[in-house]
């Protein structure tokens, strides 16, 4: 896998979370099916730091699809 699938597939990853924030999540779906399609293992890593950073908020990984 390229780093710019990776690097998109972040993006994407955030921009998702960012979706989710706004409770659009017709589109957070859809930016994370995109940057699974890109790069799963990109996808994993964003959910991963969000759950290590949730601390108060711990459903927000599960929120973003891990």
């Amino acid at each position: 896998m390229s780093d710019d699938k990776h690097e998109q597939a972040r993006d994407l990853a955030e921009e998702a979370l960012a979706a989710l924030d706004e409770g659009d999540e017709a589109r957070a779906d859809w930016l994370i099916a995109e940057a699974k399609r890109l790069d799963e293992a990109a996808l994993v890593e964003v959910v991963e730091e969000l759950d290590e950073d949730a601390g108060s908020t711990p459903d927000a990984a599960k929120r973003a699809g891990g």
